[in-house]
């Protein structure tokens, strides 16, 4: 009986020990995609993530059985901290002036912090029926997030709609950011004088 439970425990340690390797080795691998992809490569391939890594190319798929399952894995990892920074900061209350700034402030920080990511995601997502799928989904949530906090958009025509939908856009941040080279607060600035002709009556 005491041989039995000691065998038992034996079995029960080397599981848990698996286990815990195959977490570390998951972890590592998901960690070492998005240190790639915030050194600047938005579509790390499975080779140069193992590499990053640490492990062999077999690992990455005895982990995952695709690609699409890695960016599931990924954006689990990365949710929370991404959905917090767009849905719950900033002050949602006061006269329209001040809604503006406040959600133009936690958008810019909110782009600026998840830049590397979102360039990624839009990079890779042609590619990918997972991050596809997350992308509109971001758009989706993104945008009722935009109209609880000026609810002025909802009032507007179905056209100027989707001009300040597109005035609040990661695109448009990113053209005047990275494509056009204005500061952050520049950047803000222009945004804010584009909503406020648009939303004030």
């Amino acid at each position: 009986m005491v041989e039995t439970l000691q065998g038992m425990t034996s079995v029960t340690q080397f599981n848990d020990g698996r286990r815990l390797r195959s977490e570390r080795s998951r972890k590592s691998m998901i960690d070492a995609a998005l240190e790639l992809i915030e050194e600047g490569n938005f579509a790390p391939t499975a080779k140069q993530i193992s590499a990053r890594a640490g492990v062999g190319i077999r690992s990455f798929f005895r982990q995952f059985e695709d690609m699409d399952q890695f960016f599931a894995a990924v954006d689990e990892h990365t949710v929370g901290s991404f959905w917090e920074s767009f849905l719950h900061e900033g002050d949602r209350e006061g006269e329209l002036p001040e809604r503006l700034d406040s959600i133009l402030a936690t958008y810019a920080k909110a782009f600026e912090e998840h830049r590397s990511l979102l360039l990624a995601t839009k990079s890779l997502r042609w590619s990918s029926r997972v991050l596809k799928a997350n992308y509109e989904r971001y758009q989706q949530i993104s945008r009722a997030n935009k109209e609880r906090w000026l609810p002025e958009i909802s009032q507007l025509p179905s056209d100027e709609r989707e001009l300040a939908d597109a005035y609040l856009s990661f695109e448009m941040w990113h053209r005047l950011r990275d494509i056009q080279g204005l500061s952050c607060s520049a950047a803000q600035t222009v945004i804010l004088k584009a909503l406020t002709r648009l939303l004030s009556p």
